[in-house]
């Protein structure tokens, strides 16, 4: 995962600073992008660490509570025997002058018959009782246990996230800053150039970036759907393209998303409930959705030729947020789409994955 890997980077389509030398710092950019790339990878794993210790948890907590439930029948059936006992008159002193007083001796020996096996079901059921508490007392540590491990998870789950920020934030500042730098370069020349030949010079701010096209107005777009599924396709029908991580002629280096083959125009859809984290163009993708969702993961819908929220809004799973175009460095129309672990690009997962575990067929 790269800097230069900056949406559907599709060679040949359009231009500007893509035909540029390389920058200097491109090197230490790159480094800095696949450090973050393996933080993503930690991520991911802590992630579904975090998840099994859940299932884990819960499992425990549910054999705990059964557990619990058994042994207060115990407890409840011991006091019962005891009652019954008492009422009886099942003291020693008690048991022994009525074996004695008994009229004969078949009746004395059904009473010593009876009382043995009351004592036996006494016994049984203290073993009984002794036994769940044993099962409850494993079954509690193995619980705090349990829980213990979640939490570690969790906090190297959030250290990964941090990392990962961290380096991509370094790589973005590094990147911008050098790009600046040639963009004033580039002026400089420019302008120098121009007073050699005697000619005027206006500014222009160095190459051109990515064209983001003329989406700057948010258009409305129907209202929101009604109730239904909590996660759902980015565009339907789905037909897909270039998928994640591929390689070849098409970028410089790998894809960071999956691409969906549709026109111009097809509704593009919140894939979950979320808020609107970034509107706007940037980064060869032209005009972008950045969603945050509750779930801490990010998705990004780019190439839009319109936009149909604004930053800070609630969308709804299947809400149209855009319409697919062809803005940014692409070849014809189609939608990127990219799950992230945070919003800034160099921290995608694959998206497929993620959408089926999120119960999304495509």
């Amino acid at each position: 995962m790269t800097v230069a890997v900056a949406g559907c980077l599709v060679v040949g389509a359009g231009t500007g600073a893509r035909g540029l030398e390389p920058l200097p710092e491109t090197a230490e950019v790159e480094r800095l992008y696949r450090e973050a790339s393996v933080a993503v990878k930690a991520h991911e794993a802590a992630r579904k660490a975090v998840e099994r210790g859940r299932g884990e948890v819960v499992r425990l907590q549910a054999a705990e509570g059964v557990e619990r439930a058994r042994l207060n029948q115990l407890r409840s059936a011991m006091g019962e025997l005891a009652r019954s006992q008492y009422r009886g008159g099942g003291g020693g002193v008690v048991v022994a002058v009525r074996f004695l007083t008994a009229p004969s001796p078949e009746l004395m020996m059904e009473r010593l018959s009876l009382a043995r096996r009351g004592g036996h079901a006494t016994d049984t059921l203290m073993t009984r009782v002794r036994d769940s508490q044993a099962r409850l007392a494993r079954d509690r540590a193995a619980s705090t246990a349990a829980l213990t491990r979640l939490k570690t998870e969790l906090a190297r789950q959030s250290a990964a996230r941090e990392e990962i920020e961290r380096k991509l934030k370094e790589a973005q500042e590094r990147l911008r800053a050098a790009e600046e730098a040639r963009r004033a370069a580039l002026a400089a020349a420019a302008a120098a150039k121009a007073a050699k030949e005697g000619k005027g010079w206006v500014a222009t701010g160095g190459a051109p970036g990515p064209a983001c096209g003329g989406a700057a107005e948010v258009a409305p777009l129907g209202p929101p759907p009604t109730a239904g599924a909590l996660w759902v396709k980015p565009v339907d029908p789905a037909p897909l393209s270039s998928g994640f991580a591929e390689a070849g002629g098409r970028w410089k280096h790998r894809h960071t998303g999956q691409d969906f083959a549709v026109f111009d125009g097809a509704a593009v859809r919140a894939v979950g409930e979320g808020t609107v984290e970034f509107v706007g163009c940037g980064d060869g993708f032209g005009n972008q959705v950045i969603l945050r969702h509750a779930n801490g993961y990010f998705t990004q819908y780019a190439h839009l030729s319109v936009f149909g929220v604004r930053t800070g809004d609630r969308v709804v799973p299947g809400q149209t947020i855009g319409l697919s175009g062809r803005t940014g460095n692409v070849s014809g129309p189609h939608l990127h789409f990219e799950v992230r672990v945070t919003p800034q690009l160099g921290s995608g997962i694959d998206p497929m994955p993620w959408l089926r575990e999120h119960g999304v067929t495509l």
